[in-house]
């Protein structure tokens, strides 16, 4: 080790993220504020009868998405029906992912968490955290079970 360098590292030491335990919580913490943020956005849409974001919008994030989508299945070797059909698939559902996920930020910054309540919201975040590990330990074991 090298005196007087900022970056330098100890070679025995380990990252926090290296530690099971604190890679797990973290990746079910994101998931589960991820979780509740959609589902605050889908609230959001269906209460306000309006999209968060402009049509435009949501038609060039479609349109981005379905072309790299489309682009990708190609390069995977399928069929030009089979690529279109999940590019399109991939564009409808990652436009939906993030239309919800803009509606969930302006119903929390517009004071919507206030009016549902914290308990609850708290309580659903906490419930998605042990739902994203179940569903997480589910794929982790049926992909460690189809790669053998």
């Amino acid at each position: 080790m090298v005196a007087g360098k900022i970056n330098s590292r100890n070679p025995y030491s380990q990252s926090l993220f290296d530690n099971p335990f604190v890679k797990t919580l973290s990746i079910a913490v994101l998931m589960g504020i991820f979780l509740v943020d959609m589902g605050l956005g889908l609230f959001d849409i269906f209460s306000t009868k309006s999209s968060p974001l402009p049509s435009a919008f949501v038609l060039m994030i479609f349109a981005v998405v379905f072309i790299g989508g489309m682009v990708f299945y190609e390069k995977q070797g399928l069929d030009t029906l089979s690529s279109l059909i999940g590019g399109a698939l991939v564009g409808f559902g990652l436009s939906f992912v993030f239309v919800s996920l803009v509606g969930g930020v302006q119903f929390a910054l517009g004071g919507g968490i206030s009016v549902l309540g914290w308990e609850q919201v708290i309580s659903a975040v906490a419930a998605c955290m042990i739902a994203s590990v179940i569903m997480l330990k589910a794929l982790s074991y049926k992909l460690q079970n189809h790669f053998y």
